[in-house]
């Protein structure tokens, strides 16, 4: 007895999401992975060359990338494979001179030739100093891409720049809300969300698959530099302090010079005090300014006849904003800062690690909370001891690297060990449940609670 229709449906072939996309010298492939944490494509690169901000991807081996809006660019033409579905565009150019990446390329070159400059009278007896790169713009113009993409070009030259970040919504080798320094001295991770400067590429999180950084961190905890300027110059000062003493110990650094990423400023005495600041802290001596000519106006009236710290002129050199600058929303950063977290502490498709839980007494802890922009403080930079309670839970608090003994000045201002997570309160046995990356007493090391980067609600989710 057969059932009639049984065997007569036809099987639909499942529809294949691999494709060749094929690019002609200097043009981009563009891609936005969905934000979907199981959301990833694949990429192999089948013939040619070409290259993510600066880095250079492998012929035939497949990079998987997910959780970023980034793109790839040739200079010699090339073929691609592409799994997986994201929004994607090919940006074609009539002449190399159309693209942004041929403009980001003489710049190399050109810093390349006072890198070359800089080891030769080093090697003379001289102080060998190279370019310190500062890089600025309003609003997004792609700052972070041409400050990676200049770092990514330098360490494949053979350089060990030094890189730094005052930028506190995205932290460079650390969580948002810091600023941070570091030397790159080896290959970057190009399947990194951020491209090789993302909490992967620090030791803290575990095992890496290229060479790890050591920064020198510092926590702001605003989201904004404008919420408290004068914290942001003293954290500055601190990290340019520490900058200067690499550059003084370190020939190599020293002769790579610097690339400086910088917040968003507009034109105006606000945004330039900012800048100024940043310039003379650093002792910048090249100043890239993306895509507005109002700020590079007043940058170069400003500047006119002032010196670095070293006696040098400095050189301010206004770039156009490429049209490919991805549009990042609300809601896109805020998953990218909780990526970054979750990432911090349990790792990615790549590593995964296991967080260290301890449940600590209220009396075993020295919590001190930053005052919110509401709070009434005549020094707005004051700690005082946080009231635990069950607010905390979900926070991320940043481990100083200070005794608790020391006043609430020398703790604000001390680097950071690393960060916790709070997981839960419990207010009636008074105890905390306390996420780290390793394991160790939290008794001894003062912890700080402050308003960026927000709570992560489903960390353990």
């Amino acid at each position: 007895m057969s059932i009639p229709g049984l065997g007569q449906i036809v099987a639909q072939p499942t529809a294949s999401t691999t494709r060749t996309i094929h690019l002609r010298p200097f043009w981009e492939w563009r891609f936005s992975v969905p934000r979907s944490a199981a959301s990833a494509v694949s990429v192999r690169l089948v013939s040619g060359t070409a290259e993510r901000d600066g880095t250079e991807l492998a012929l035939n081996h497949t990079y998987t990338f997910a959780r970023t809006k980034s793109k790839l660019v040739t200079y010699t033409g090339c073929a691609v494979e592409v799994s997986g579905e994201c929004d994607d565009l090919v940006r074609e150019y009539a002449r190399p001179e159309d693209s942004p990446a041929l403009v980001f390329l003489n710049l190399h070159f050109a810093l390349q030739g006072q890198r070359a400059a800089a080891a030769a009278a080093a090697g003379k007896g001289g102080a060998g100093r190279g370019p310190r790169v500062m890089v600025c713009g309003e609003g997004p113009c792609g700052k972070t891409t041409l400050a990676r993409t200049l770092t990514a070009l330098a360490t494949r030259a053979g350089g060990q720049p030094l890189v730094a970040s005052v930028d506190p919504r995205e932290g460079l080798l650390a969580l948002p809300g810091t600023v941070s320094a570091a030397v790159f001295g080896g290959i970057m991770d190009v399947e990194e969300p951020m491209g090789g400067f993302g909490v992967s590429s620090t030791p803290s999180s575990g095992p890496s698959l290229v060479p790890v950084k050591l920064p020198m961190v510092y926590y702001f905890g605003r989201e904004r530099v404008e919420e408290d300027v004068p914290l942001w110059k003293d954290l500055t000062g601190k990290l340019g302090s520490s900058v200067r003493a690499k550059f003084e110990a370190d020939e190599a650094a020293r002769a790579a010079g610097l690339v400086l990423d910088t917040p968003a400023v507009a034109p105006g005495e606000g945004g330039m005090k900012i800048l100024t600041h940043v310039l003379r802290e650093f002792a910048v001596n090249i100043v890239v300014v993306l895509g507005s000519a109002g700020l590079h106006s007043e940058l170069q009236r400003r500047l006119a006849t002032e010196k670095t710290a070293h006696g040098e002129a400095i050189t301010i050199i206004l770039l156009d904003k490429s049209d490919g600058v991805a549009d990042r929303d609300k809601d896109f950063l805020k998953f990218i800062r909780e990526a970054a977290i979750k990432e911090y502490f349990f790792g990615d498709s790549k590593r995964t690690l296991s967080p260290f839980t301890q449940s600590v007494s209220f009396d075993d802890v020295a919590i001190f909370k930053a005052p919110d922009e509401t709070d009434f403080y005549d020094n707005q930079q004051a700690l005082e001891p946080a009231e635990i309670s069950a607010e905390m839970s979900h926070w991320t608090l940043a481990v100083m690297n200070a005794s608790v003994n020391d006043p609430p000045e020398t703790i604000r201002q001390a680097p950071v060990m690393g960060f916790v997570a709070i997981a839960d309160v419990d207010e009636e046995r008074r105890r905390l449940k306390v996420l780290s990356p390793v394991s160790g007493r939290l008794g001894n090391r003062p912890m700080v609670w402050a308003r960026w980067p927000e709570p992560y609600i489903n960390l353990l989710g």
